[in-house]
């Protein structure tokens, strides 16, 4: 589970690494066959590189130790 003040990576980029400053559920736009999808988190990151902070899905980001 992630949360506010962890560290974290993206699995597609392992060198955008940052902090956790927010979370939030966004609504989904996709639609399926019996109905629409679930609520997605999304997690607010401030990078250590750059200092700006960007939008991912919870399910696009790990934890780093």
């Amino acid at each position: 589970m992630i949360k506010v003040g962890d560290r974290v990576a993206l699995f597609s980029n392992m060198s955008k690494v940052g902090t956790v400053v927010g979370m939030y559920q966004e609504k989904s736009q996709q639609s399926m066959a019996g109905g629409t999808m679930a609520t997605l988190f999304i997690i607010q990151i401030q990078l250590d590189q750059c200092g700006s902070v960007e939008d991912h899905r919870a399910d696009f980001v790990m934890r780093v130790d």
